[in-house]
């Protein structure tokens, strides 16, 4: 998606391209609880959230935080970092030697989870939540808020729509509940609101 867009707009001759659909890359908007079209919101946040704002160190191209004073508040240890979203995540593409590059980080800069790697990026929100990754490459959850709400355990996952997402484990591939527990498959997407 985040190459699409960069296309787009060298195709339009660096003219304003459209904007992107309503739920995915509105920083200027939050989030909201559950998209009922199942679609993903990336992070591109706009610059501020939680007095933060993303730099580049000119002597090392690497990149971090400051506050809007202009004080170095997360050192530009980075290859490359998004703005932090109004409840205090961003993502980050760190020196990871195994697994996924991408963290997710708070505003202190402490590293919250590695992110599962989608689309040249950490994993899109979607339905408030993204997936992670663990050293064994095993896949949970994270919340929009930071806390790990599904520990990494799953050989595979797919992100969640209506409330389940499927998951795979070394038996077998079911469907879990935003709380991690087994549950059925989400009826088909009719277009009717509950």
């Amino acid at each position: 998606m985040r190459a699409a867009w960069l296309i787009l707009v060298w195709a339009c001759g660096g003219k304003t391209a459209p904007a992107p659909p309503a739920n995915v890359g509105r920083g200027d908007l939050p989030p909201k609880a559950t998209v009922e079209d199942c679609e993903p919101r990336s992070s591109g946040w706009k610059p501020g959230n939680h007095d933060r704002v993303a730099f580049e160190d000119p002597k090392t191209n690497k990149h971090g935080y400051k506050d809007r004073a202009g004080n170095i508040v997360i050192p530009a240890i980075y290859h490359a970092v998004y703005e932090f979203s109004p409840h205090g995540l961003a993502g980050v593409v760190a020196d990871v030697k195994a697994g996924s590059p991408f963290q997710f980080i708070d505003p202190s800069g402490k590293p919250l989870a590695r992110a599962y790697a989608f689309d040249n990026g950490p994993d899109y929100f979607q339905e408030g939540y993204a997936r992670i990754v663990d050293d064994a490459k095993r896949v949970g959850y994270i919340d929009e808020k930071g806390t790990i709400t599904i520990a990494p355990k799953f050989v595979s996952a797919a992100p969640f729509c209506r409330g389940k997402a499927e998951v795979e484990l070394d038996d077998g591939t079911f469907f879990i509940d935003k709380q991690g527990k087994k549950t059925t498959a989400p009826t088909p997407d009719t277009g009717a609101t509950p």
